[in-house]
Protein backbone atom coordinates (compact mmCIF):
# COMPACT_ATOMS: atom_id res chain seq x y z
CA UNK A 1 0.00 0.00 0.00
CA UNK A 2 2.82 2.42 0.95
CA UNK A 3 4.70 1.62 -2.27
CA UNK A 4 1.50 2.16 -4.30
CA UNK A 5 0.99 5.56 -2.67
CA UNK A 6 4.53 6.63 -3.48
CA UNK A 7 4.16 5.43 -7.06
CA UNK A 8 1.51 8.14 -7.54
CA UNK A 9 4.19 10.83 -7.38
CA UNK A 10 6.11 9.28 -10.27
CA UNK A 11 3.14 8.64 -12.57
CA UNK A 12 3.12 10.67 -15.82
CA UNK A 13 1.05 13.86 -15.66
CA UNK A 14 -1.10 12.55 -18.52
CA UNK A 15 -3.01 10.54 -15.89
CA UNK A 16 -4.19 13.76 -14.21
CA UNK A 17 -7.70 14.90 -15.12
CA UNK A 18 -7.60 17.89 -17.47
CA UNK A 19 -4.23 17.11 -19.04
CA UNK A 20 -4.55 15.95 -22.64
CA UNK A 21 -1.75 15.54 -25.21
CA UNK A 22 -1.61 19.28 -26.04
CA UNK A 23 -1.34 20.48 -22.42
CA UNK A 24 1.01 17.60 -21.55
CA UNK A 25 3.38 18.76 -24.30
CA UNK A 26 3.31 22.33 -22.95
CA UNK A 27 4.11 21.11 -19.43
CA UNK A 28 6.88 18.83 -20.78
CA UNK A 29 8.50 21.86 -22.41
CA UNK A 30 8.82 23.26 -18.87
CA UNK A 31 10.36 19.93 -17.75
CA UNK A 32 7.19 18.97 -15.89
CA UNK A 33 6.67 15.31 -16.77
CA UNK A 34 5.62 13.42 -13.64
CA UNK A 35 3.13 14.16 -10.87
CA UNK A 36 5.90 15.14 -8.48
CA UNK A 37 7.16 17.74 -10.99
CA UNK A 38 3.65 19.19 -11.20
CA UNK A 39 3.04 19.13 -7.44
CA UNK A 40 6.39 20.77 -6.69
CA UNK A 41 5.64 23.58 -9.17
CA UNK A 42 4.12 25.81 -6.50
CA UNK A 43 2.14 29.01 -7.19
CA UNK A 44 4.14 32.23 -7.28
CA UNK A 45 1.29 34.47 -6.13
CA UNK A 46 -2.45 34.70 -5.65
CA UNK A 47 -5.52 36.60 -6.83
CA UNK A 48 -7.62 37.98 -3.99
CA UNK A 49 -11.34 38.15 -4.79
CA UNK A 50 -12.41 38.85 -1.23
CA UNK A 51 -12.83 42.57 -2.02
CA UNK A 52 -16.62 42.92 -2.45
CA UNK A 53 -17.43 46.65 -2.67
CA UNK A 54 -20.62 48.47 -3.57
CA UNK A 55 -20.58 50.05 -7.04
CA UNK A 56 -20.07 53.55 -5.64
CA UNK A 57 -16.74 52.55 -4.05
CA UNK A 58 -15.04 50.63 -6.85
CA UNK A 59 -11.29 51.10 -7.42
CA UNK A 60 -9.95 51.20 -10.98
CA UNK A 61 -7.45 48.42 -11.70
CA UNK A 62 -8.42 46.35 -8.66
CA UNK A 63 -9.89 42.85 -8.88
CA UNK A 64 -13.31 43.00 -7.23
CA UNK A 65 -16.24 40.69 -6.67
CA UNK A 66 -19.57 42.50 -7.03
CA UNK A 67 -23.16 41.52 -6.29
CA UNK A 68 -25.45 43.09 -8.91
CA UNK A 69 -28.77 42.78 -10.72
CA UNK A 70 -29.00 42.52 -14.52
CA UNK A 71 -30.82 45.45 -16.09
CA UNK A 72 -30.29 45.37 -19.87
CA UNK A 73 -28.50 43.55 -22.73
CA UNK A 74 -26.87 45.42 -25.58
CA UNK A 75 -25.98 43.28 -28.62
CA UNK A 76 -24.68 45.54 -31.43
CA UNK A 77 -25.14 44.38 -35.02
CA UNK A 78 -21.57 45.34 -35.93
CA UNK A 79 -19.51 42.21 -35.22
CA UNK A 80 -16.31 43.93 -34.10
CA UNK A 81 -18.12 45.71 -31.29
CA UNK A 82 -18.39 43.96 -27.91
CA UNK A 83 -21.59 42.76 -26.28
CA UNK A 84 -22.52 44.66 -23.13
CA UNK A 85 -24.69 43.85 -20.14
CA UNK A 86 -25.84 46.72 -17.94
CA UNK A 87 -26.03 45.86 -14.22
CA UNK A 88 -26.73 47.79 -11.04
CA UNK A 89 -26.95 47.74 -7.27
CA UNK A 90 -28.47 50.23 -4.84
CA UNK A 91 -25.50 52.61 -5.24
CA UNK A 92 -24.78 52.73 -8.98
CA UNK A 93 -24.37 51.00 -12.34
CA UNK A 94 -21.66 49.03 -14.18
CA UNK A 95 -21.28 47.48 -17.64
CA UNK A 96 -20.12 43.88 -18.06
CA UNK A 97 -18.34 43.72 -21.42
CA UNK A 98 -17.78 40.60 -23.51
CA UNK A 99 -15.60 40.19 -26.58
CA UNK A 100 -16.13 37.11 -28.78
CA UNK A 101 -19.04 35.75 -26.72
CA UNK A 102 -22.32 34.66 -28.26
CA UNK A 103 -25.65 36.26 -27.39
CA UNK A 104 -27.23 33.01 -26.25
CA UNK A 105 -24.37 32.32 -23.85
CA UNK A 106 -24.61 35.81 -22.32
CA UNK A 107 -28.40 35.55 -21.96
CA UNK A 108 -27.92 32.20 -20.24
CA UNK A 109 -25.42 33.39 -17.63
CA UNK A 110 -26.85 36.90 -17.19
CA UNK A 111 -30.64 36.79 -17.68
CA UNK A 112 -32.56 40.03 -17.22
CA UNK A 113 -33.57 40.77 -13.56
CA UNK A 114 -31.32 38.01 -12.25
CA UNK A 115 -29.10 38.63 -9.22
CA UNK A 116 -25.54 37.59 -9.99
CA UNK A 117 -21.97 37.63 -8.74
CA UNK A 118 -19.38 39.01 -11.16
CA UNK A 119 -15.64 39.01 -10.48
CA UNK A 120 -12.89 40.65 -12.49
CA UNK A 121 -10.67 43.71 -12.87
CA UNK A 122 -12.41 47.07 -12.66
CA UNK A 123 -11.77 49.55 -15.45
CA UNK A 124 -13.52 52.65 -16.74
CA UNK A 125 -14.73 53.64 -20.20
CA UNK A 126 -16.46 56.92 -21.04
CA UNK A 127 -16.75 57.74 -17.34
CA UNK A 128 -18.55 54.47 -16.58
CA UNK A 129 -17.25 51.48 -14.62
CA UNK A 130 -16.95 48.19 -16.46
CA UNK A 131 -15.52 44.68 -16.16
CA UNK A 132 -14.25 43.25 -19.45
CA UNK A 133 -14.41 39.46 -19.97
CA UNK A 134 -15.04 38.70 -16.26
CA UNK A 135 -13.28 35.79 -14.57
CA UNK A 136 -16.46 34.60 -12.84
CA UNK A 137 -20.16 35.07 -13.51
CA UNK A 138 -22.59 33.05 -11.44
CA UNK A 139 -25.88 33.26 -9.56
CA UNK A 140 -25.83 34.65 -6.01
CA UNK A 141 -27.03 31.19 -4.98
CA UNK A 142 -23.66 29.76 -6.07
CA UNK A 143 -21.43 32.11 -4.10
CA UNK A 144 -19.40 29.21 -2.70
CA UNK A 145 -18.28 28.32 -6.25
CA UNK A 146 -16.40 31.58 -6.63
CA UNK A 147 -12.76 31.09 -5.64
CA UNK A 148 -12.18 34.07 -3.35
CA UNK A 149 -8.44 33.28 -3.05
CA UNK A 150 -6.97 31.92 -6.28
CA UNK A 151 -3.32 30.81 -6.62
CA UNK A 152 -1.46 31.94 -9.73
CA UNK A 153 0.92 29.60 -11.58
CA UNK A 154 3.37 30.09 -14.42
CA UNK A 155 1.42 30.37 -17.66
CA UNK A 156 1.05 27.89 -20.50
CA UNK A 157 0.73 29.27 -24.03
CA UNK A 158 -2.90 29.23 -25.12
CA UNK A 159 -4.21 27.80 -21.83
CA UNK A 160 -6.39 29.93 -19.54
CA UNK A 161 -5.47 30.49 -15.90
CA UNK A 162 -8.78 28.92 -14.91
CA UNK A 163 -7.87 25.69 -16.75
CA UNK A 164 -4.39 25.63 -15.19
CA UNK A 165 -5.85 26.14 -11.71
CA UNK A 166 -8.36 23.34 -12.30
CA UNK A 167 -5.51 20.96 -13.19
CA UNK A 168 -3.68 21.77 -9.95
CA UNK A 169 -6.92 21.45 -8.03
CA UNK A 170 -7.42 17.98 -9.52
CA UNK A 171 -3.94 16.74 -8.70
CA UNK A 172 -3.86 18.10 -5.13
CA UNK A 173 -7.18 16.40 -4.40
CA UNK A 174 -5.57 13.09 -5.36
CA UNK A 175 -2.36 13.37 -3.34
CA UNK A 176 -2.31 10.12 -1.32
CA UNK A 177 -1.56 9.69 2.36
CA UNK A 178 2.01 8.57 2.91
CA UNK A 179 3.59 7.20 6.05
CA UNK A 180 5.42 9.88 8.05
CA UNK A 181 9.19 9.43 7.81
CA UNK A 182 10.16 11.87 10.55
CA UNK A 183 9.97 11.11 14.24
CA UNK A 184 7.00 12.62 16.08
CA UNK A 185 9.29 14.84 18.14
CA UNK A 186 10.70 16.48 14.97
CA UNK A 187 7.20 17.21 13.63
CA UNK A 188 6.05 18.54 16.99
CA UNK A 189 9.09 20.74 17.68
CA UNK A 190 8.90 22.36 14.25
CA UNK A 191 5.08 22.65 14.31
CA UNK A 192 4.90 21.00 10.89
CA UNK A 193 1.88 19.48 9.19
CA UNK A 194 2.15 16.17 7.36
CA UNK A 195 3.88 15.96 3.98
CA UNK A 196 0.51 15.72 2.22
CA UNK A 197 -1.09 18.59 4.14
CA UNK A 198 1.95 20.81 3.59
CA UNK A 199 1.71 20.31 -0.18
CA UNK A 200 -2.03 21.03 -0.14
CA UNK A 201 -1.49 24.20 1.93
CA UNK A 202 1.06 25.53 -0.56
CA UNK A 203 -1.38 25.00 -3.44
CA UNK A 204 -4.30 26.51 -1.50
CA UNK A 205 -2.96 29.71 0.08
CA UNK A 206 -5.39 31.74 2.17
CA UNK A 207 -3.13 34.81 2.25
CA UNK A 208 0.04 35.91 0.49
CA UNK A 209 2.11 35.03 3.60
CA UNK A 210 1.21 31.36 3.05
CA UNK A 211 3.47 31.39 -0.03
CA UNK A 212 6.39 32.90 1.85
CA UNK A 213 9.50 30.73 1.99
CA UNK A 214 9.45 31.17 5.76
CA UNK A 215 6.01 29.57 6.07
CA UNK A 216 5.84 26.28 7.98
CA UNK A 217 4.51 24.40 4.93
CA UNK A 218 7.36 25.63 2.72
CA UNK A 219 9.88 24.93 5.47
CA UNK A 220 8.64 21.34 5.80
CA UNK A 221 8.78 20.62 2.05
CA UNK A 222 12.21 22.27 1.71
CA UNK A 223 13.56 20.17 4.57
CA UNK A 224 12.13 16.99 3.01
CA UNK A 225 13.74 17.80 -0.34
CA UNK A 226 17.17 18.33 1.25
CA UNK A 227 16.71 15.27 3.47
CA UNK A 228 15.76 13.03 0.53
CA UNK A 229 18.76 14.25 -1.49
CA UNK A 230 21.09 13.43 1.41
CA UNK A 231 19.58 9.94 1.61
CA UNK A 232 20.08 9.46 -2.12
CA UNK A 233 23.71 10.62 -1.96
CA UNK A 234 24.25 8.34 1.03
CA UNK A 235 22.97 5.36 -0.96
CA UNK A 236 25.12 6.32 -3.96
CA UNK A 237 28.15 6.51 -1.69
CA UNK A 238 27.39 3.05 -0.26
CA UNK A 239 26.99 1.65 -3.76
CA UNK A 240 30.27 3.22 -4.90
CA UNK A 241 32.04 1.50 -2.03
CA UNK A 242 30.97 -1.85 -3.50
CA UNK A 243 32.53 -1.05 -6.90
CA UNK A 244 35.92 -2.73 -7.10
CA UNK A 245 38.75 -1.63 -9.35
CA UNK A 246 42.23 -2.80 -10.12
CA UNK A 247 44.53 -1.56 -7.33
CA UNK A 248 47.25 0.89 -8.37
CA UNK A 249 50.89 0.61 -7.33
CA UNK A 250 52.60 3.97 -7.43
CA UNK A 251 56.06 5.13 -8.28
CA UNK A 252 57.04 8.32 -6.49
CA UNK A 253 59.75 9.10 -9.04
CA UNK A 254 57.99 12.08 -10.64
CA UNK A 255 56.65 13.37 -7.34
CA UNK A 256 60.11 13.63 -5.77
CA UNK A 257 61.56 15.39 -8.85
CA UNK A 258 58.74 17.98 -8.93
CA UNK A 259 58.87 18.68 -5.19
CA UNK A 260 62.65 19.14 -5.41
CA UNK A 261 62.23 21.73 -8.20
CA UNK A 262 59.48 23.73 -6.46
CA UNK A 263 60.38 27.25 -5.33
CA UNK A 264 58.58 26.61 -2.04
CA UNK A 265 58.16 23.84 0.50
CA UNK A 266 54.92 21.91 0.81
CA UNK A 267 53.08 22.44 4.07
CA UNK A 268 52.38 19.56 6.43
CA UNK A 269 48.68 19.72 5.49
CA UNK A 270 49.49 19.55 1.78
CA UNK A 271 51.75 16.53 2.32
CA UNK A 272 49.02 14.81 4.37
CA UNK A 273 46.41 15.40 1.67
CA UNK A 274 48.71 14.01 -1.06
CA UNK A 275 49.30 10.92 1.11
CA UNK A 276 45.54 10.52 1.71
CA UNK A 277 44.84 10.70 -2.05
CA UNK A 278 47.60 8.16 -2.74
CA UNK A 279 46.17 5.79 -0.13
CA UNK A 280 42.73 6.10 -1.72
CA UNK A 281 44.02 5.38 -5.19
CA UNK A 282 46.02 2.33 -4.04
CA UNK A 283 42.90 0.67 -2.59
CA UNK A 284 40.79 -1.71 -4.65
CA UNK A 285 37.64 0.41 -4.16
CA UNK A 286 36.55 3.44 -6.15
CA UNK A 287 37.85 6.72 -4.69
CA UNK A 288 36.04 10.08 -4.65
CA UNK A 289 37.64 13.11 -3.01
CA UNK A 290 36.58 16.75 -2.76
CA UNK A 291 39.61 19.01 -2.44
CA UNK A 292 38.46 22.32 -1.01
CA UNK A 293 40.45 25.37 0.03
CA UNK A 294 40.92 29.11 -0.35
CA UNK A 295 42.58 30.67 -3.38
CA UNK A 296 46.34 30.13 -3.10
CA UNK A 297 46.03 27.23 -0.64
CA UNK A 298 47.77 24.81 -3.01
CA UNK A 299 44.88 22.82 -4.50
CA UNK A 300 46.39 22.89 -7.99
CA UNK A 301 49.88 21.68 -7.00
CA UNK A 302 48.34 18.88 -4.89
CA UNK A 303 46.28 17.80 -7.92
CA UNK A 304 49.29 17.89 -10.24
CA UNK A 305 51.52 15.85 -7.88
CA UNK A 306 48.71 13.29 -7.38
CA UNK A 307 48.19 13.13 -11.14
CA UNK A 308 51.89 12.60 -11.90
CA UNK A 309 52.02 9.76 -9.38
CA UNK A 310 49.33 8.08 -11.46
CA UNK A 311 51.19 8.80 -14.74
CA UNK A 312 54.46 7.43 -13.30
CA UNK A 313 52.60 4.22 -12.52
CA UNK A 314 51.56 3.70 -16.14
CA UNK A 315 48.10 5.26 -16.11
CA UNK A 316 46.56 8.24 -17.89
CA UNK A 317 45.00 11.31 -16.27
CA UNK A 318 42.13 13.54 -17.43
CA UNK A 319 41.77 17.07 -16.05
CA UNK A 320 38.41 18.68 -16.86
CA UNK A 321 37.97 22.46 -16.70
CA UNK A 322 34.78 24.51 -17.16
CA UNK A 323 36.38 27.01 -19.57
CA UNK A 324 39.01 26.96 -22.29
CA UNK A 325 40.87 29.83 -20.59
CA UNK A 326 41.26 27.81 -17.38
CA UNK A 327 42.29 24.70 -19.33
CA UNK A 328 45.00 26.73 -21.11
CA UNK A 329 46.22 28.15 -17.77
CA UNK A 330 46.64 24.61 -16.42
CA UNK A 331 48.48 23.55 -19.57
CA UNK A 332 50.90 26.49 -19.23
CA UNK A 333 51.49 25.57 -15.58
CA UNK A 334 51.94 21.82 -16.01
CA UNK A 335 54.17 21.78 -19.10
CA UNK A 336 57.13 23.62 -17.46
CA UNK A 337 56.78 21.49 -14.30
CA UNK A 338 56.93 18.26 -16.32
CA UNK A 339 59.77 19.38 -18.60
CA UNK A 340 62.51 16.77 -18.68
CA UNK A 341 60.08 14.01 -17.61
CA UNK A 342 58.80 11.38 -19.99
CA UNK A 343 55.26 12.83 -19.99
CA UNK A 344 53.03 13.98 -22.88
CA UNK A 345 50.58 16.70 -21.82
CA UNK A 346 47.96 17.86 -24.34
CA UNK A 347 44.83 19.98 -24.41
CA UNK A 348 41.51 19.07 -26.09
CA UNK A 349 38.93 21.83 -26.47
CA UNK A 350 36.72 23.52 -29.03
CA UNK A 351 39.60 25.88 -29.84
CA UNK A 352 41.76 23.05 -31.14
CA UNK A 353 41.39 22.57 -34.92
CA UNK A 354 39.52 19.49 -36.13
CA UNK A 355 42.57 17.80 -37.65
CA UNK A 356 44.54 18.12 -34.40
CA UNK A 357 41.53 16.89 -32.38
CA UNK A 358 41.48 13.68 -34.45
CA UNK A 359 45.23 13.20 -33.91
CA UNK A 360 44.90 13.75 -30.14
CA UNK A 361 42.07 11.22 -29.86
CA UNK A 362 44.11 8.60 -31.74
CA UNK A 363 47.24 9.22 -29.63
CA UNK A 364 45.08 8.99 -26.51
CA UNK A 365 43.79 5.54 -27.48
CA UNK A 366 47.35 4.46 -28.35
CA UNK A 367 48.55 5.57 -24.91
CA UNK A 368 50.98 8.16 -26.29
CA UNK A 369 49.33 10.96 -24.29
CA UNK A 370 49.67 10.61 -20.51
CA UNK A 371 47.92 13.73 -19.31
CA UNK A 372 44.93 15.25 -21.13
CA UNK A 373 43.49 18.63 -20.15
CA UNK A 374 40.15 19.61 -21.62
CA UNK A 375 36.76 21.26 -21.35
CA UNK A 376 33.38 19.67 -22.09
CA UNK A 377 35.10 18.20 -25.14
CA UNK A 378 36.25 15.33 -22.89
CA UNK A 379 32.59 14.22 -22.58
CA UNK A 380 32.42 13.15 -26.22
CA UNK A 381 31.83 9.47 -26.97
CA UNK A 382 34.69 9.66 -29.47
CA UNK A 383 37.16 10.37 -26.63
CA UNK A 384 38.64 7.10 -25.33
CA UNK A 385 41.63 6.36 -23.12
CA UNK A 386 43.94 3.37 -23.22
CA UNK A 387 44.41 3.16 -19.45
CA UNK A 388 42.63 5.95 -17.56
CA UNK A 389 43.59 6.00 -13.89
CA UNK A 390 42.45 9.37 -12.51
CA UNK A 391 39.91 12.07 -13.36
CA UNK A 392 40.28 15.53 -11.84
CA UNK A 393 37.38 17.99 -12.14
CA UNK A 394 38.37 21.60 -11.55
CA UNK A 395 35.58 23.84 -10.22
CA UNK A 396 33.35 20.76 -10.05
CA UNK A 397 30.23 22.79 -9.16
CA UNK A 398 30.21 24.20 -12.71
CA UNK A 399 29.83 20.67 -14.06
CA UNK A 400 26.82 19.97 -11.81
CA UNK A 401 28.90 17.65 -9.61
Amino acid sequence: MIEKNFNFFFNPISKTKGIGPKIEKLFNEKRIESNIDLIFNFPYGLIDRTHCPKLNSLEIGKISTIFVKVKKHNFPRIRRLPNTVQCFDDTGEINIVFFNSRENYIKEILPINSEVIVSGKINIYKNKYQITNPDYVTSVNNEEKVSKIMPTYSSLKGVSNKTINKIYENITKNIPDVEEWHRDIIIKNNKWSSFKDSLIQLHNPKKIEDLDKNSLAYERISFDEIFSNLLIFSQIKKKNLTIYKKPKFFSSEYKLKIIKNLSFDLTKDQENIIKEIEDGLIKDKKMLRLLQGDVGSGKTIISIISALNVVASGYQVALMCPTEILATQHLNLIKPITQGLDIRVEILSGGVNKKRQIEIKKELVDGKINFLIGTHSLFQESVSFKNLGLIIIDEQHKFGV
